[in-house]
């Protein structure tokens, strides 16, 4: 009886493992891999301002033109829902009133206008691209974006 209630315990604890692992087309998976972006200083020229440049790790590059699912909160960045910023985190902790990092905030670029909340969170596809030159905008943007209704 004892090896019997060994072997459960084993498979539930596998089972259990199974539900923990990370699922890519979750929403959250990929905010994971993004965070893990790291930042050089440098003095920009024109302006003689202090910049951050992101230094994307391999995971990341990796996903460069890939298409990817994410969830979070919108940001909208004009009305007419073509382009806005998706946020892991609600609007009151989100990197632009002062919550979380850069890593944490994508720009969208929508296929199709994109109805939204901003209290409520939404899950987008599209093509990840990597910015590291162009200071004016995310370093993570999200091409042809448009609603995510899987898995």
């Amino acid at each position: 009886m004892k090896s019997l209630a060994l072997v459960f315990s084993f498979l539930l604890a596998g089972l259990g493992s199974g539900l923990l692992a990370q699922n890519p087309s979750d929403g959250l998976h990929f905010w994971k891999v993004l965070s893990k972006v790291k930042y050089k200083s440098k003095i920009d020229i024109e302006s003689g301002t202090l910049i951050y440049t992101p230094v994307f790790n391999r995971s990341i590059k990796k996903l460069d033109g890939k298409e990817i699912v994410l969830k979070g909160y919108v940001i909208p960045a004009d009305l007419s829902g073509g382009r806005m910023t998706l946020s892991a985190f609600p609007y009151s902790s989100c990197f632009f009133c002062g919550g979380a990092g850069p890593e944490s905030v994508i720009e969208i670029d929508a296929k199709t206008p994109i109805i939204y909340r901003i209290d409520k969170p939404i899950t987008l596809k599209g093509k990840l691209k990597l910015n590291s030159e162009d200071p004016l905008r995310l370093m993570y943007i999200l091409k042809e974006a448009d609603y995510y209704e899987g898995s």
